[in-house]
């Protein structure tokens, strides 16, 4: 059987029972599920939490899918550590969509005047929302000048029973297909894919140029190709095994007031003039429930660092042939180790993320003795081996992201690069101390402590 998102949480269930939890208890979507899971995460518990009973609504809802990098990596059949290279040589093989007469998410069927989007569950989650978002569709659309697809989250309002708010990001593809619509005095058709397997939302997160259509990476992710059905009003094909499909268009030139919302900065921004999105029909699983993103918590995080990951790494690969990892610990913030061989690759690698991803803002460059996975050992190399005059570069006034609260200007700001390798070389660098290799190896700590004592995480049995 075709994977799906039903399938994923069920093979999670089956191997990590611990990793599932079931709430019959009634929540009320306003605050509740999202209190739930930031209570669990300040008590560092990520499981996938599915609410039987949530108030006003006969949808269950599926959240903190995403919470944890060992899930993010089963999903496309690798290990956490391995998820970037795996990630990489997988997208580089697109496996094409399978047509298929019908699927589950054609078992109801609204249109027109059926569709009503305040059955589904309303979820308000930070106090200084405006209202009830969708935060985990996938929008699909194509582009009315080329007919390239295009996939990315875009994060809708809800503002009656068939119109919400688009939050298209400045200079994005979604926002060229739009600009292109309105150039022609068309709307932009899309669809909104809700409930999707983690691979296909790894797949749509994909960073590359506007000619690579991630529709046709999430197959490849998922290790097979995606079922997919004719949408019910547009030339779309859809995910025959999606939950719920939200079909409609973008009319040109309408705005609307969207906001303020929490996003995944952790800093609720103020309203500004947002897409209309016009709903024309939904269609759904008998037995649907609705996939939620707990936005700015572990579950979104984590969700788009391994595809920016991967696409930094691709980018830096390309200057400096011996990078060797890249991280992404923070909002705008990536962490790359290079084996250097030759001075000047450092600030090479700098420039490559710069170039390459419009989001990131402060890129610190390691050598690859600095486990980019521990945050205090790559301060450390900044602290010992970066002096500020000679190896911290800065650009000013260039474009960013709009969801950044720190800038002057809407998405325009200022970028900084830290080339905190060793001078010239590592090889040459003033050399580390070290405990002698031989007495190093020959120790093992269970011939000095106690058995229950290391097995204590964290300080804590």
């Amino acid at each position: 059987m075709s994977q799906d998102l039903r399938s994923f949480i069920e093979k999670v269930r089956q191997e990590s029972p611990e990793e599932v939890l079931t709430i019959s208890k009634e929540v009320d979507p306003r605050f509740e599920i999202t209190a739930l899971v930031v209570k669990l995460e300040q008590e560092r518990r990520f499981p996938i939490m599915v609410f039987e009973n949530v108030k006003g609504t006969k949808f269950p809802v599926v959240t903190n899918v995403h919470a944890s990098r060992r899930r993010l990596a089963s999903a496309i059949g690798s290990d956490p550590r391995g998820a970037v290279a795996n990630y990489l040589r997988r997208i580089e093989r697109p496996i094409q969509p399978k047509e298929v007469d019908t699927g589950p998410v054609k078992e109801v069927i609204l249109k027109g005047d059926q569709v009503d989007l305040r059955a589904i569950p309303q979820i308000v989650h930070h106090q200084d929302d405006a209202g009830p978002y969708l935060t985990a569709g996938i929008t699909l659309a194509k582009d009315p000048l080329s007919g390239r697809l295009n996939c990315s989250f875009n994060r809708l309002m809800f503002i009656d029973k068939n119109h919400t708010s688009i939050h298209l990001t400045l200079a994005k593809h979604l926002w060229e297909f739009y600009t292109n619509a309105e150039k022609l005095k068309q709307p932009l058709k899309l669809a909104v894919i809700l409930g999707a397997h983690p691979a296909w939302s790894l797949g749509a997160l994909n960073i590359g140029s506007i000619d690579e259509e991630e529709f046709y990476l999430m197959g490849a992710l998922a290790g097979e190709a995606m079922e997919v059905v004719p949408a019910e009003t547009m030339d779309l094909k859809v995910p025959a095994r999606a939950e719920m499909i939200l079909e409609g268009e973008i009319p040109p030139f309408e705005r609307v007031d969207e906001g303020p919302f929490g996003e995944f900065t952790g800093y609720s921004l103020g309203s500004r003039k947002r897409e209309l999105f016009h709903v024309k029909a939904v269609t759904h699983r008998k037995d649907a429930f609705l996939h939620d993103i707990t936005v700015g918590h572990i579950d979104h995080l984590l969700l788009s660092t391994i595809p920016m990951e991967a696409n930094l790494f691709r980018s830096v690969r390309a200057m400096v042939p011996s990078v060797k990892a890249v991280r992404i610990p923070a909002p705008f913030t990536v962490y790359v180790s290079i084996e250097k061989k030759t001075e000047g690759q450092g600030k090479n690698a700098i420039l490559a993320v710069l170039g390459s991803d419009m989001y990131m803002k402060h890129v610190i460059v390691v050598d690859h003795d600095i486990d980019i996975f521990n945050d205090q050992r790559v301060q450390w190399a900044v602290g010992t081996r970066c002096q500020a005059d000679r190896d911290v570069t800065i650009i000013s006034n260039v474009g960013g992201s709009d969801l950044d609260p720190s800038d002057l200007k809407d998405g325009v700001t200022a970028k900084m690069g830290i080339d905190a390798t060793a001078k010239p070389r590592l090889d040459t660098f003033t050399p580390r101390h070290r405990v002698a290799k031989d007495v190093f190896e020959r120790l093992e700590l269970k011939d000095f402590v106690p058995a229950s004592w290391l097995t204590q995480k964290d300080g804590k049995r």
